[in-house]
């Protein structure tokens, strides 16, 4: 993260979704904890009556660690305080000078919350509970503006559309909407609006192509709307999929929410129009005469092993109007939702793939055993070489919308490390005192390397940002079945006040740090981290 507190002004901190303004002033040196965000990342259209998450990233330039405060989130009109609209809470347990933290908070917008144009705000301990705290920079405010609609299909779900599946430029084409309302309270819902597109997830190139108004509905129940597809006369001769929403097309595209539209699978042809002419004036705008691959579903297992394989099932489909005639298809799983720093898993390779053929193929795929233990998810980039060349690869690239948890296969040699028994040292501070660990493992295969690493801390919840480092314990080794004694000399900080305190035991504590690439391989990480109590100061009830 880069801190942005050596210059007056308005300094614009760069979100993944959302961009943050922050106004601060010039200050050489901060005596006491000093609080500020710098990065959220947080959907930019938003349903009233819904809920949703954001992530968000603070750090404490300060001097001075800051104890519990909270993190308040509003939305606001403008970029002031007036009539914001608080939608969600942060506890944050605290805060060490110099480290940084990220969360995950849900939010909910309130159902009375009007249709328009909103700024987010974030507001850093506004309670003021950490004392000292360098409050100028507690408030900051989204630079760009979230959307936020009516929940417009309260009550209502989307279950098809029914339509032809040829029809020609510039006609009226009748369709039929199908509607599940789930409530038995009467009232309209608003419409639908209708779009098609080349592409089968909605994007920028949307074509409006008409609403209907959806009628009363007394009761629960499905019901089928008839309404009417305006097909453009200038629209381009070809395939596209049809698409039926509940929201305006800007709540479509990236972080829309499929529970507001839906596309048919099976895309409409449009051809030409009765009346035109190869002797028109104007050139009507034509299908693409080359291929164009795109993927039209993926089935995947929830789970796999590392060092093992995986099967999925696999279709892709030709909607140009040319043969394909070496479609490639790399399969790779990321860690990131937008299939970015894949990792390869395979190849697929399909022959003659012919205009509005569809190859289905069940495909094994090899997770390598460097692999770390993670959600990953399945991302696929197809690649077409052909006599005529594809220009539409829009559509080439595909991730999967959930995501697999790879794992260590419970059977293969890998170690599992846990405590046996801690025995925890009574001390004030200021002194040396020793603490003894005895650990196991209860897994199949040797871990090599091993540290076993003490921490204390205010909060019974580890956090290494909050934690302060006591020593450590290195192993050379330790197989299946060995137990292993230490004890380690730890020091506890001279400057603790009178409290009570945990001490951790953390064996292999690079599993617990955001930034650290060395882990251990385990089958189970749940069972590493031992606590004890360390009171300072009189107490009566300590034994």
């Amino acid at each position: 993260m880069r801190s942005s507190s050596l210059r007056t002004g308005c300094v614009s901190v760069l979100a993944l979704l959302i961009g943050f303004c922050l106004c601060i002033s010039t200050a050489s040196a901060v005596s006491g904890a000093d609080i500020s965000g710098t990065r959220i990342i947080a959907p930019t259209s938003l349903s009233a009556g819904t809920s949703d998450e954001l992530q968000d990233f603070i750090r404490n330039g300060g001097s001075e660690s800051a104890g519990p405060f909270d993190v308040q989130y509003f939305l606001s009109v403008d970029q002031k305080m007036d009539d914001k609209i608080l939608i969600g809470t942060w506890h944050v347990d605290g805060l060490k000078a110099g480290a940084q933290k990220y969360g995950n908070t849900t939010f909910t917008i309130p159902s009375e919350t009007k249709a328009g144009t909103y700024y987010l705000i974030r507001w850093i301990d506004p309670t003021r509970a950490v004392p000292g705290e360098d409050s100028s920079n507690n408030i900051q405010w989204s630079k760009s503006p979230v959307f936020v609609t009516t929940s417009g299909n309260a009550g209502v779900e989307g279950i098809g559309t029914l339509v032809a599946s040829t029809v020609s430029a510039g006609s009226e084409i009748p369709v039929t909407v199908i509607v599940n309302h789930t409530t038995n309270d009467a009232g309209s819902p608003g419409s639908v609006s209708l779009f098609l597109s080349t592409q089968s997830r909605p994007d920028s190139s949307l074509i409006p192509a008409g609403t209907i108004a959806l009628p009363e509905f007394s009761g629960e129940g499905e019901q089928e709307i008839p309404g009417t597809l305006d097909i453009p006369a200038d629209i381009g001769i070809g395939a596209y999929y049809l698409f039926t929403s509940f929201v305006p097309v800007n709540q479509m595209i990236g972080e829309g929410s499929p529970s507001t539209f839906w596309f048919n699978e099976d895309p409409i042809r449009i051809t030409p129009s009765s009346g035109s002419s190869t002797n028109s004036d104007t050139t009507p705008v034509v299908r693409e005469s080359g291929p164009d691959v795109l993927t039209l579903d993926t089935e995947q297992p929830s789970e796999a092993f590392i060092g093992d394989s995986l099967t999925v099932t696999d279709s892709v489909k030709n909607i140009g109007g040319a043969e394909a005639n070496i479609v490639r298809i790399e399969y790779l799983l990321s860690p990131n939702t937008d299939g970015t720093n894949g990792r390869h898993l395979g190849w697929r390779t399909v022959m003659s793939l012919q205009p509005d053929q569809t190859s289905t193929e069940q495909k094994l795929l090899g997770v390598s055993s460097d692999m770390k233990a993670g959600l990953y998810y399945l991302a696929k980039k197809i690649t077409v070489t052909s006599a005529v060349q594809e220009k539409n690869t829009l559509n080439n690239a595909w991730v999967s919308n959930q995501p697999i948890n790879i794992r260590y296969n419970p059977a293969s040699p890998i170690p599992d490390l846990t405590h046996i028994r801690t025995v925890w040292p009574k001390a004030q501070p200021g002194q040396t005192v020793p603490i003894t660990d005895t650990i196991t493992n209860v897994g199949k295969g040797c871990a090599k390397d091993v540290a076993v690493a003490y921490y204390l801390s205010p909060y019974q919840k580890f956090d290494v940002a909050t934690a302060s480092y006591l020593g450590v314990w290195r192993l050379d080794s330790i197989c299946p079945l060995e137990q292993k004694t230490n004890t380690t000399q730890v020091t506890i900080p001279s400057d603790l006040t009178n409290g009570e305190y945990f001490i951790y035991s953390v064996i292999d504590p690079c599993s617990f740090m955001t930034d650290c690439d060395e882990s251990m391989p385990e089958l189970d990480k749940s069972n590493n981290i031992n606590v004890g109590t360390l009171y300072i100061g009189p107490c009566i009830f300590c034994g």
